[in-house]
């Protein structure tokens, strides 16, 4: 008997059940363990919704955890609903750490005659971009802010958040990730960005080498299975531009990674381009 996707997945939802939601007291215990020390500002439980309003011992600002049903649907098709929980912690810590910093970001950028934007993806403050023709300042301006948001950065909580230096929009020179120091170029940032798709290539450590530029004819691809991926830059023709990371695998085989996708030959999947071969 054939059995489908969409049979097995609900017969695996009739096995395990579908679950209720969590009680407040239970998010606050979860939370208390993930973010540190909080005092309960509030509780609310319905039959499909649990939540609490949590105030963080460590810097003072409220955050609300919640606990509802979350609807499955698949090819169209319910399957009723499994618990899941939403937690602003992270949102509202940045809120909080931009509110006690931006007054001394503000002169700062001042200062250098830069100006500056705090960025969200999906209302999260991922990271603070600084704004000048200038790149000396703009990077001075950076580093500046990374200590005040550093000093802010209790516990290592917002580490990960990112402070970059532009000329405008679309012309990097870098950033410092917290909670490091060091400055690192653009040129750093994509060389370590394909280093970690290196790594997934071939599932082990891997050795940058250098970096080239060439054309897409230097590869031997067949440019008909380049991703024409939206709002990137990718070949077009045989003269296109291309960069070329060069690494070391764990075995000492040299091999690249350039800087566009590539379907493979069923058109099904694809990754960034690469020379790289299995053994």
């Amino acid at each position: 008997m054939k059995i489908t996707r969409i049979t097995a997945f609900a017969a695996v939802l009739l096995l395990t059940g579908c679950g209720f939601v969590k009680s407040p007291d239970a998010l606050y215990r979860q939370a208390k363990e993930t973010h540190g020390d909080c005092t309960i500002v509030s509780k609310t439980k319905t039959s499909d919704l649990s939540e609490v309003v949590l105030c963080d011992t460590l810097q003072n600002f409220d955050y609300k955890v919640t606990s509802y049903m979350s609807d499955i649907s698949i090819d169209g098709s319910s399957f009723g609903s499994l618990p899941s929980v939403s937690d602003e912690f992270g949102l509202r810590l940045r809120e909080k750490v931009i509110a006690d910093t931006e007054k001394d970001i503000k002169r700062i950028c001042d200062n250098y005659g830069a100006s500056y934007e705090f960025c969200k993806f999906e209302d999260v403050m991922l990271f603070l971009s600084i704004y000048s023709e200038d790149e000396d300042k703009a990077i001075s301006a950076a580093e500046e802010c990374a200590a005040v948001i550093q000093n802010d950065n209790k516990n290592g909580r917002l580490d990960g958040f990112e402070i970059s230096a532009y000329r405008d929009h679309y012309d990097k020179y870098g950033s410092i990730t917290l909670p490091a120091s060091a400055w690192k170029t653009h040129g750093e940032e994509k060389a370590e960005y394909y280093a970690e798709r290196a790594r997934q290539i071939t599932g082990g450590p891997v050795e940058f080498i250098r970096k080239e530029d060439g054309v897409f004819s230097q590869t031997g691809a067949d440019l008909n299975r380049v991703v024409n991926a939206l709002g990137t830059d990718y070949p077009t023709q045989k003269s296109s531009a291309v960069e070329f990371y060069y690494f070391k695998d764990q075995n000492g085989r040299e091999f690249y990674v350039c800087n566009f996708n590539y379907y493979d030959k069923e058109y099904r999947d694809f990754s960034y381009y690469t020379n790289y071969k299995e053994k």
